[in-house]
């Protein structure tokens, strides 16, 4: 995705002055754009998403917002949410919200995933939010890939850093690490463009991927 003029000084002012780390959903706080938030329940409801993966809870606004948005639709599986702390104490009890503490790259915690997924499961919402290296998001997307089903939802968070079009200094992150996946196995996913450009910017570039 190309933003536009405005589009691009609107999200760098959104992104630089550091708003969106003072964003709250319920009290708890959320790091997230709130267009993506808007179109990630969108995509839940029309998709009848049943279950949501989750790397990166932090503080646990995003996790108690799909938690909430799956109860909203009706619908049957849960949220899981994966980081390597419990930085989000206050909603752990939550009924629909499970944690994994853990290296969301590794083998060994998609494997805990796959088991808390039942047989001939619901569709799936995988975002991923945790670290923004290009080697753990290539670990990530390779390690998830076999746990996906046709149909099932992927948001690659955070491309919009390392210059596009925040963060030039940063250095390489999810962007470079979704092209180099995409390269090897772009033939398995189709580009949601039109969720991708609906609100003209997006923290998560070229990120809006739908399993084949």
């Amino acid at each position: 995705m190309t933003f536009d003029k405005a589009s691009e000084d609107y999200f760098r002012w959104f992104y630089d002055t550091g708003v969106w780390k003072d964003m709250h959903y319920r009290g708890v706080r959320t790091l997230k754009v709130p267009s993506d938030m808007w179109s990630y329940q969108e995509i839940l409801h029309e998709r009848g998403i049943e279950w949501v993966v989750e790397t990166g809870t932090r503080h646990g606004g995003s996790a108690l917002y799909f938690a909430d948005v799956l109860s909203g639709n009706g619908a049957a599986g849960r949220v899981i949410s994966i980081d390597i702390d419990r930085d989000s104490r206050m909603i752990e009890s939550h009924p629909r919200i499970d944690f994994i503490i853990g290296d969301s790259s590794a083998e060994s915690t998609v494997e805990t995933v796959r088991r808390m997924l039942p047989q001939g499961r619901g569709p799936l919402f995988l975002i991923l939010d945790s670290e923004h290296t290009r080697e753990h998001v290539l670990r990530e997307l390779h390690a998830f890939l076999p746990l996906l089903q046709s149909g099932d939802y992927l948001v690659v968070e955070d491309t919009c850093v390392n210059g596009h079009p925040v963060r030039p200094s940063f250095g390489p992150g999810p962007y470079e690490a979704l092209h180099e996946f995409m390269a090897q196995h772009g033939e398995k996913f189709a580009r949601d463009e039109m969720r991708e450009r609906k609100f003209g910017f997006t923290a998560a570039p070229g990120g809006y991927l739908i399993r084949r």
